[in-house]
């Protein structure tokens, strides 16, 4: 806006530099034409027989006082230049003018589509706060520590199977009222079997339980980075491995099977209840 004002300042003082010049141009010449004719008129009253003399410089001073046209004038030829450089510097200021005038528009847009990307991002994460508030916290029922394991239940399609203590740690898996059993007396990697009784027991029948409760432990148990554990695990949850390879009690949709341990396997994932009425618990 200063810049505005100091290039019309500067015009409007050029105008007025160019009309004083016109005006000293013309004052100039009046000033002439006045000296010659004062010079005709002292001539004609000393000699009074040179009328007719007087008569035809009177006539030539008459002629002399008529203005020409002003472009007619030299002096013109300075004043054109200067209404050029006028033009010239008329035309600059428009140009830069309309240079400032596009820099601002250009900062405008811009400024406006950080303001769009920052308003978009805001929505986004708003969106992501309203759908985190309508999601209703997990109900999170703790497995009672002095309890033992009587029932679990598969992530992958809700199936039930019941289980007994050998001991603290380790448990037998039942399906069809006999046990899982890894090896031993099977023809294949595992069958199901009568289950021992408490004076002949072995490893081919036991299953030890671990409790998952973040990516963190699953990495640690598969040894493997965290980025590597899905994020569509949802903990927490029991894991149960047979102590004879170490593989994983797994279910499908042909039954059971013992596997390798794979735990974003949803079919190796189980919760567990210390009831025998099939209530599960986290």
């Amino acid at each position: 806006m200063v810049i505005d004002y100091l290039y019309l300042i500067l015009i409007l003082v050029l105008i007025s530099c160019i009309l004083f010049i016109i005006y000293l141009s013309y004052q100039y010449r009046v000033n002439d034409i006045n000296r010659e004719n004062h010079g005709s008129h002292g001539s004609h009253g000393s000699n009074g027989s040179h009328d007719s003399h007087g008569k035809h410089g009177s006539e030539s001073s008459i002629e002399r006082f008529t203005l020409q046209p002003l472009h007619e004038y030299k002096d013109n030829l300075t004043v054109t230049n200067i209404n050029n450089q006028a033009s010239n510097m008329l035309n600059d200021y428009n140009r830069f003018k309309i240079g400032i005038y596009n820099k601002q528009i250009y900062k405008d847009n811009e400024n406006n589509k950080n303001l769009l990307a920052n308003a978009l991002s805001n929505v986004s994460d708003s969106k992501k706060l309203n759908m985190a508030n309508k999601q209703p916290p997990p109900v999170v029922n703790k497995f009672p520590i002095d309890k033992l394991i009587s029932t679990i239940k598969s992530r992958y399609n809700s199936q039930y199977l019941s289980t007994f203590a050998n001991d603290s740690v380790n448990y037998g898996v039942l399906a069809n009222d006999k046990c899982l059993t890894v090896n031993g007396l099977c023809k294949d990697d595992y069958c199901l079997l009568e289950c021992q009784n408490s004076l002949y027991t072995t490893d081919s029948q036991k299953f030890a339980t671990k409790r998952i409760y973040s990516a963190d432990d699953a990495s640690r148990i598969m040894h493997t980075d965290p980025s590597k554990i899905s994020s569509q695990n949802i903990y927490p949850f029991n894991i149960f491995t047979s102590l004879v390879n170490n593989n994983c009690l797994t279910i499908g949709d042909e039954g059971i099977t013992v596997e390798k341990c794979n735990l974003n396997n949803i079919k190796q994932q189980w919760d567990i209840s210390p009831d025998e009425n099939i209530c599960v618990l986290n």
